[in-house]
């Protein structure tokens, strides 16, 4: 069988969905992934997956009859495929359009009967309720909707890095003295949400525990003004001096220098998953939103249960670990609190706690 996954999401949520590209690729179908620009990275490489398409944006300066003409012949060539199936992922309009533009004759995607408009009804052939989800980790939820066509196998998140940006990664680090001899923690703490950030203060006392205590620290951010000026805080607020790559890398080279740490410690963002995706051990504080939805994933987890099962608090999975205070608001699932834009919850996070758990990650991995 032919079979198109859509997800149009955001950086971390296109990486979610690789087991289920993988579990249908092993059931024998072939297998294409149908991304937002800017998202294909995430993807690209994976041994399961046939082709990423990547759907037109709007051009600066084009017009929107001129942009138009360009998705009709993006859709023309869509179904010129000739899907059997395709799969969105999301519950959002856009993907259950193209699901239907695709011209496949079986779609199948998340509808919640009595707060979805009846219309996305219409446009799908097989339903899946979400609310029958409670607590259910975002990569069950995308591998439910892959039944009954996908394998059951062990569930993995798989990114591929290739030689060239490991090298460009540690030759970055040569620059500034890296030692391969001790061991690497990749921090990257900041998120283009910043109410899921830690403190600049509690950033800047873990740096400079680490390093004062042998160990190296790389730190990275995505290249946003914002989000380097808020390293640059934190650098402000340093005594030791950590190795900065904020902004230099890509997102294949922010996972390339996860994968040479021993440990990754951030918040939830999209890193923190690609960190979990190559295999280093990550320490994660998480605010509003739930490890139980989002939490690093543990590869080779062989159950239908959520890694993480609780609503809230200290909990690990494999080799990762996620920090979230357990009050009875988190997670909110606000944009901080009240909508504030500042998160009571990550603010009161202890450092002592912080720097505990990442002596033991680092303990783990038997390079300290």
């Amino acid at each position: 069988m032919n079979i198109l996954v859509i997800k149009f999401r955001n950086i971390g949520d296109v990486l979610l969905t690789a087991p289920l590209i993988t579990a249908l690729h092993t059931a024998g179908h072939r297998v294409s992934a149908l991304v937002k620009s800017g998202t294909e990275a995430m993807l690209e490489g994976h041994p399961q997956l046939d082709d990423v398409l990547v759907y037109p944006m709007r051009s600066q300066g084009e017009g929107r009859l001129a942009y138009l003409r360009r998705e009709l012949a993006f859709y023309r060539q869509l179904r010129a495929r000739r899907f059997d199936l395709a799969i969105n992922t999301t519950e959002g309009d856009r993907g259950v359009i193209a699901a239907f533009l695709s011209g496949a004759q079986r779609r199948r995607g998340p509808f919640t009967p009595g707060r979805d408009n009846r219309w996305r009804r219409y446009l799908l052939t097989e339903t899946v309720n979400p609310r029958d989800t409670h607590l259910r980790h975002t990569v069950l939820r995308n591998l439910d909707l892959g039944h009954p066509d996908a394998a059951n196998i062990p569930i993995a998140v798989t990114l591929h890095i290739n030689d060239a940006d490991r090298d460009t990664v540690r030759r970055l680090l040569d620059a500034q003295g890296y030692d391969s001899a001790r061991p690497l923690v990749h921090i990257h703490p900041t998120s283009r949400w910043f109410f899921k950030c830690w403190t600049e203060d509690g950033m800047a006392a873990t740096i400079d525990y680490l390093i004062a205590n042998g160990a190296q620290v790389a730190l990275s951010c995505a290249p946003d003004g914002h989000e380097r000026a808020k390293l640059d805080a934190i650098l402000a607020r340093c005594r030791q001096r950590p190795f900065d790559l904020g902004g230099r890398l890509t997102l294949k080279q922010t996972a390339a220098l996860s994968a040479i740490a021993a440990v990754f410690f951030g918040v939830d963002t999209a890193p923190m998953h690609m960190a979990a995706a190559v295999g280093t051990p990550v320490v994660a504080i998480f605010g509003p939103s739930g490890a139980f939805d989002w939490g690093p994933w543990p590869n080779g987890w062989r159950s239908d249960a959520n890694p993480y099962p609780a609503r809230n608090g200290v909990q690990s999975a494999g080799a990762h670990l996620v920090i979230q205070q357990s009050w009875d608001c988190a997670p909110c699932g606000q944009a901080g609190c009240n909508n504030s834009k500042r998160s009571d919850c990550l603010e009161r996070t202890g450092t002592t706690q912080v720097i505990a758990a990442l002596d033991a990650a680092l303990a783990r991995s038997h390079v300290r």
